[in-house]
């Protein structure tokens, strides 16, 4: 389907081809967003803003090269305007007060506290370097300092991570790394 002819056979009064040219682009603009977005009423809000933009200009302007790039090209400012709202958004709720902090604290299971620290001891028996990871990576360090302090690259720290919690999660579930 020529999303260009249907363009310029909507632009001139084909309600038929108007139709089939924005339910293309409701399809074709949910695809793009999905791989991007994670939430359906995010998605369906973002392509419906752009929809409504294109609606309202799509005859009036002069496309001399491709509908589907200027399409696209709205669809991508409204998605960026959402990601500026959304980052807006996060900066605005900043830091949790301390009172709140403290309220929110829970206390661990002693049981569940017993079971961590009993295979994290298994764990560094049986892996050291697994064990020394686990731990920088739930004090907080970044990637970047866990990296430069035991000489891995990003994609081996990543890796070690990763096995190190299924022996921490296989740990937990049987009692034993093995």
């Amino acid at each position: 389907m020529d999303i260009n002819a249907l363009y310029t056979d909507a632009s001139q009064g084909d309600k038929i081809a108007e139709e089939r040219l924005f339910t293309h682009l409701t399809v074709s603009f949910r695809l793009f967003l999905q791989q991007k977005i994670t939430s359906d009423s995010d998605v369906e809000e973002i392509v419906q803003d752009a929809l409504v933009t294109i609606a309202d200009k799509y005859r009036d302007i002069v496309i001399e090269k491709s509908f589907a790039a200027w399409a696209y090209k709205v669809l991508n400012n409204k998605f960026l305007d959402y990601l500026k709202s959304k980052r807006v958004r996060k900066s605005k709720q900043g830091p949790m007060p301390e009172s709140e902090v403290a309220a929110a604290d829970w206390e661990i299971d002693p049981a569940l506290k017993a079971a961590l620290l009993d295979c994290l001891r298994k764990i560094s028996g049986a892996n050291s370097k697994h064990a020394r990871i686990l731990n920088l990576h739930y004090q907080g360090y970044s990637t970047t300092e866990i990296c430069r302090r035991c000489g891995l690259t990003p994609n081996y720290l990543y890796v070690t991570l990763s096995r190190a919690r299924a022996m921490l999660e296989i740990c937990l579930e049987k009692g034993d790394i093995k």
